[in-house]
């Protein structure tokens, strides 16, 4: 399964990323391409977009760290246009990494093969065709806050210790968290509860916002998918002159 496409949309404020071949942090820009290994961060006030040709889109909020650690997708023999896909074209295997901040996704719905996974410190969150939020905030004084909100579908919550969360639809997950001096996990305490009116309100702004940044997102169908599109044949090497005589290569 070769790597997906990701790109950057809607960008506010300062957002950087640090691509898996350079160490140095850029500015990440409109329509700029994403890939497996890069790192993006937003500072304060600022947030991005990131579509994914599997049609999933993640809109990440200020203050933020994501890593992308893996994207792949089958081919898919047709243009992908993101704003009307209800299903992902072709399986894939998406996993981010939300070491601090905010985020809200929207993932199609998936094919049976196919994974969905963000981890954070706390712990992994399986989706499959959803409307989520996650937040994780440390607050610097051995503590730390997680939510982890579904407005549709279900996530599966699979904590450092215990059985798997379901998370179903219009509910969400809170858990206390207890950080040492170099912010690794040492205790939680969880508490389900329904959506409150205002993490309601923020995912279904944040989803509309992604909706209305996405409605020209179109991917290209990608090589080797069965009638995409394919690299040009080899040209046949060039034949060498016939052999003439001088004058009209007619005989005295």
């Amino acid at each position: 399964m070769p790597p997906g496409q990701i790109r950057a949309v809607r960008i506010v404020g300062e957002v950087k990323v640090v691509h898996s071949s350079n160490p140095a942090a850029i500015e990440l820009h409109n329509n700029d391409a994403l890939a497996q290994g890069d790192i993006v961060t937003t500072a304060k006030d600022s947030s991005v977009v990131l579509v994914f040709s599997n049609g999933s889109t993640i809109n990440l909020g200020q203050d933020s760290r994501m890593a992308v650690d893996e994207f792949l997708q089958d081919p898919f023999s047709q243009e992908v246009k993101v704003s009307q896909l209800t299903n992902e074209p072709s399986a894939s295997h998406t996993k981010l990494t939300l070491t601090y901040g905010e985020l809200v996704g929207n993932v199609k719905k998936l094919h049976g093969e196919s994974s969905f996974l963000v981890q954070t410190p706390v712990g992994a969150a399986g989706i499959r065709g959803t409307t989520f939020r996650l937040v994780y905030r440390p607050s610097g004084t051995g503590q730390a806050f997680f939510t982890l909100s579904t407005a549709s579908g279900e996530v599966i919550f699979q904590g450092a210790t215990g059985a798997p969360v379901p998370v179903p639809a219009n509910k969400e997950v809170d858990i206390q968290v207890t950080v040492d001096a170099a912010g690794n996990v040492q205790s939680t305490q969880v508490t389900s509860q329904d959506i409150s009116p205002e993490a309601a309100q923020v995912i279904e702004q944040q989803v509309t916002q992604a909706v209305d940044s996405i409605k020209d997102t179109v991917f290209p169908t990608t090589q080797n998918a069965p009638g995409g599109n394919q690299p040009p044949a080899t040209p046949p090497p060039p034949q060498p002159p016939p052999n003439t005589t001088p004058g009209d290569g007619q005989t005295g």
